[in-house]
């Protein structure tokens, strides 16, 4: 099969059961109990606990179930493994009520299976980009962190008294955090050094001192302090660091899933790696669907979980997911009925989008996502911060959206996308080359002389090479300056990124949940998700400082003002706010335009009615719960 398909060859491809006001084949090409779509790539992981990536993602959605789950179509939680959950002391502590179901392999799945998944998440060892994502729950960063936690600390007790206690040690510890209601503290050593030696030097002076009477226990944070516990099999207590409007919706993200403690410590016990759990051979899960078969970069094909807690209500036996990076070959399925959806991690054409939209099978929403560049900011020229601008600043945005998008993109230079949840967005300007050309010549490059040759890498997609070109004319004409480009294989790619390989490289940042928080934790200093290789004490405290004030006014304000401050100094190129075009098939029932593109496969169904050609009435289409 091949993947440069022009136009003309789209138009001509014949399709069975064709209806003028659709695009290719209306009758389903396979049995009514399976639905086809394009995954785009192999996974980088599968693994709620390590996955980053939207590929990896997607197959994770219907694999695993969380506490919560997001609504299909307005995305508010709903109970999932969770039946019912209450919140006490003000919204610092949830006790959820799990429910009584089984992992795949018919193992009960009990709450001690979420505390060893959080625990997991957070373990420094399991070196997630999805650490900081439970840093919300008592003692969760400092975990992460591997910070030292001093207890048996007096209720008096001030900074400067446990500073003075430091001594020589107190230039290590960026930061202190206060733990009033165990009698302890956190304390945040410094990435400069060996973290290690200096974490056990401190202990060594710590342990066992005294400080206004009290005798002081050091010890660094372990998983037994973090604020999530089983308080039965049932009922889980989980504790936050302060109040957190949006921790619910927090909870229906995949990262947030529960892995399978029996299977990944039976390898352990085996002497095998543990990573291996993903295997198909070895894969247990708990959600709507198990991998039947998974061909490597041809096709994962899932078939219902019937331990799965709502298996009656799944609609549709089997998913495949094909892995297709063309973008107009999976357009050329689509036309054929060989996909019934293009989606997801998928995407249509941008060439193409003028034309498809005429039909009604076509269809476009807001998506709440960020198209960017991330800058290298150790890489030369890039440690320079007028460089940076001067990129950034030469890049025509409008012109971008307009003309090589197409796709009713909203050009922004902006993180955080302007109105979410209320916030009030930087609206920085999209577009000013004189001003991009007097910082590149401040910078030491006035026309673009002297400029070193670097390079833009992308992962090979239609899309990001034909933007990749666009830019790459812009910086030409607007700045004299001649930049690469790249295109890479996924997996290579994300290595790439997480070792800071790279001089600067585009991705796009999908929000996790509906807070400007999700994209600002994005570039916090040592983030797992952070690949520009920047970070500013300030930056994190005012992200801290929003998340411990119940003043929502107050909470939007500091977080505009760190991403101002980030901003400033361009640790990565916002380009647009992402819409969403999708394509999918007048019978493919169970699906809701929303604006985080979550689209389980557990509502899907097939209209049996367009086996007979099209139906006089449309089915009706309402997701079965609405909370």
């Amino acid at each position: 099969m091949k993947g440069g398909a022009t136009f003309a060859v789209l138009l001509l491809v014949s399709a069975c059961g064709s209806d003028p006001d659709y695009y290719g084949a209306t009758r389903p090409q396979h049995g009514p109990d399976e639905i086809w779509t394009n995954l785009g790539t192999e996974p980088e992981y599968i693994d709620p606990g390590k996955c980053s990536d939207s590929a990896g993602g997607e197959v994770i959605t219907n694999l695993f179930a969380g506490l919560v789950e997001p609504h299909p179509k307005t995305l508010k939680p709903m109970p999932a493994m969770a039946t019912s959950w209450t919140v006490h002391e003000s919204g610092r502590r949830y006790v959820f009520r799990i429910r009584k179901s089984a992992w795949s392999d018919g193992t009960p799945l009990t709450a001690r299976d979420f505390e060893y998944s959080w625990k997991r998440l957070l373990d420094p060892r399991t070196a997630s980009k999805y650490g900081g994502f439970l840093h919300p729950i008592e003692l969760g960063e400092a975990f992460n962190a591997s910070a030292i936690l001093l207890s048996s600390l007096p209720n008096e007790a001030t900074e400067q008294q446990l500073r003075d206690l430091l001594g020589a040690h107190s230039e290590q510890v960026i930061r202190i955090q206060w733990v009033p209601r165990l009698s302890a503290a956190a304390l945040f050593l410094t990435d400069n050094g060996d973290r290690e030696a200096a974490g056990v030097a401190l202990i060594k002076h710590l342990e066992g001192a005294t400080l206004a009477g009290s005798r002081l226990h050091a010890r660094v944070t372990d998983a037994s302090a973090v604020g999530v516990r089983a308080l039965d099999d049932e009922t889980l207590e989980v504790r936050l660091e302060n109040p957190l409007p949006y921790f619910l919706d927090l909870l229906g993200f995949y990262v947030t899933a529960p892995v399978p403690r029996h299977v990944i410590e039976r390898l352990e016990r085996e002497g095998k790696n543990p990573d291996l759990w993903t295997r198909p051979e070895h894969l247990v899960c708990n959600g709507a669907y198990v991998i039947r078969e998974w061909k490597f970069r041809q096709f994962i094909r899932l078939e219902r979980n019937p331990h799965y807690w709502d298996a009656e209500n799944v609609r549709t036996s089997r998913i495949q997911f094909v892995m297709v990076d063309s973008y107009n070959t999976t357009l050329n399925l689509y036309k054929s009925g060989d996909l019934d959806y293009i989606g997801g991690n998928s995407r249509l054409p941008q060439e193409f989008l003028d034309h498809l939209s005429r039909f009604r099978d076509f269809h476009s929403h807001p998506y709440l996502s960020v198209y960017l560049f991330w800058l290298n900011v150790k890489a030369k020229p890039l440690d320079n911060v007028k460089v940076r601008k001067a990129l950034g600043l030469a890049i025509d945005r409008t012109s971008l959206t307009k003309f090589v998008t197409r796709g009713g993109e909203i050009p922004s230079a902006d993180l955080v996308p302007d109105g979410l949840a209320g916030y009030r967005g930087l609206r920085s300007p999209t577009f000013d080359p004189v001003a991009a050309q007097r910082l590149l010549a401040e910078a030491g490059f006035p026309d673009g002389k002297g400029f070193p040759e670097i390079t833009l890498s992308y992962n090979t997609s239609e899309g990001h090479k034909q933007i990749a070109e666009a830019v790459q004319q812009m910086w030409k004409k607007h700045l004299g300056v001649h930049i690469g480009i790249e295109n890479q294989e996924w997996k290579v790619y994300l290595k790439n990124l997480q070792q800071h390989s790279f001089q600067m490289a585009r991705l796009g940042w999908v929000g996790d949940y509906a807070d400007p928080y999700t994209f600002l934790e994005l570039i916090k200093t040592g983030a797992g998700n952070n690949h520009s290789g920047w970070g500013d004490l300030r930056y994190d405290a005012l992200l801290r400082d929003a998340n411990a004030t119940q003043d929502r006014d107050r909470r939007m304000a500091l977080l505009r003002q760190a991403e101002a401050l980030a901003m400033d100094q361009v640790p990565l190129i916002p380009l647009y706010v992402y819409t969403r075009a999708e394509m999918w098939k007048p019978y493919l029932m169970g699906q809701w335009p929303n604006y985080q593109n979550h689209h389980p496969a557990k509502y899907w169904w097939i209209d049996r009615r367009w086996y007979e050609g099209r139906p006089s009435a449309p089915a009706p289409n309402e997701p079965p719960v609405s909370p």
